[in-house]
């Protein structure tokens, strides 16, 4: 084997770590803005001697959209440290050019699928260039819908935030009109309860449709239950529709389970 021939074979295996690397970093990013976003929240807003912290299910949009910008400016940083352009993959050169046919299976694999990341590298970096003008504003707009959307139980009220009212709604628990508690089948293996209070103005929050933090690391079902059993006591109105409970509780601890079903006790 040439000294040449050796030298594009490091060529391409550096290439592989540096998307190895790449994706490897990605990942983080993506595990320290989830982890980071909802605390900040919860920081912000969850102040007070509450019981439950709801988060809405919508916050994830803007947790994508950070982790977006945040891998595009590290491909930026790649792009400018590496001084990757058209040209920064000198195998793919037209004057180096490798012919296939000498590699091994493997080497030709390897070959194949550099290539195919490149491509989506600058496809991805293209379609960044065209939206980026326009993406920053919808982030802030994102951002402060997610941020602004939470609703948090207190022992005699609850407080119910959104973009339109950011300094949150307060109800007492006697506006609550009915509560409608059931089991919805998110896909084909998956079922997630839902406890929504409805209250006299038509508003609604369910406690089970977001990220939640409890007061003190006492279990949600707990807490529910409390509330649940004071609803209870005002004579409110409630539906409960325990179809899909089975195949919710599969694989769950049976003592949770048996507290969780507690809520579908009807009155």
């Amino acid at each position: 084997m040439s000294l040449q021939d050796k030298l594009r074979k490091i060529k391409i295996a550096l290439s592989i770590l540096s998307y190895i690397g790449t994706v490897i970093i990605v990942i983080v990013i993506a595990t320290t803005t989830t982890l980071a976003y909802f605390p900040l929240q919860l920081f912000l807003f969850g102040r007070g001697d509450y019981l439950l912290f709801v988060s809405n299910t919508l916050n994830i949009i803007p947790v994508i959209m950070i982790m977006i910008l945040i891998i595009y400016g590290f491909i930026q940083i790649k792009e400018k440290f590496f001084k990757r352009s058209n040209e920064q993959i000198e195998i793919i050169e037209d004057d180096e050019i490798i012919d296939i046919e000498t590699l091994s299976r493997l080497e030709k694999v390897i070959f194949k699928l550099l290539n195919k990341l490149v491509a989506l590298d600058n496809t991805i970096t293209n379609i960044f260039k065209i939206i980026k003008i326009c993406y920053i504003p919808i982030l802030i707009i994102a951002v402060y819908c997610g941020m602004t959307s939470y609703s948090i139980l207190y022992t005699d009220n609850i407080k119910v935030n959104s973009p339109m009212a950011p300094k949150g709604v307060i109800y007492k628990y006697s506006d609550v009109k009915y509560v409608n508690v059931g089991v919805k089948k998110e896909n084909k293996n998956s079922y997630s309860p839902y406890y929504k209070v409805i209250f006299n103005d038509g508003k609604s929050v369910d406690f089970l449709g977001g990220s939640m933090h409890e007061d003190k690391d006492i279990g949600f079902e707990y807490i529910l239950n409390d509330l649940d059993k004071k609803l209870k006591a005002q004579g409110v109105i409630k539906s409960v529709n325990k179809e899909n409970f089975a195949e919710y509780a599969k694989g769950l601890d049976k003592d949770f389970v048996s507290r969780v079903e507690e809520l579908f006790n009807k009155y």
